[in-house]
């Protein structure tokens, strides 16, 4: 009788083995990595000679070039007066 309620309890859990559920194989999508890339304003700035100064308003931070003829202006508002949008 034991040898037989044994049997059946193995069966049992045997058969309940089968019906957990597969966790899911599959590896985790990668990281997202950083651009790396530098702002193209503060680039150009420093490619012509400028100066880079980091500054900060109530809108947030912002940099401005300081020209190697002493004049300072901020990096978009060179980088745009440089390179004019083409129609």
């Amino acid at each position: 009788m034991k040898k037989i309620l044994m049997i059946s309890l193995f069966a049992g859990m045997a058969m309940l083995q089968g019906c957990t559920m597969k966790s899911n194989d599959a590896p985790p999508p990668p990281k997202m990595k950083p651009i790396g890339m530098a702002n193209p304003a503060d680039v150009y700035c420093t490619e012509i000679g400028g100066k880079l100064n980091a500054k900060q308003n109530a809108n947030g931070q912002y940099s401005t070039c300081t020209l190697p003829d002493g004049q300072e202006i901020e990096s978009w508002e060179l980088f745009r007066r440089d390179h004019p949008v083409k129609k």
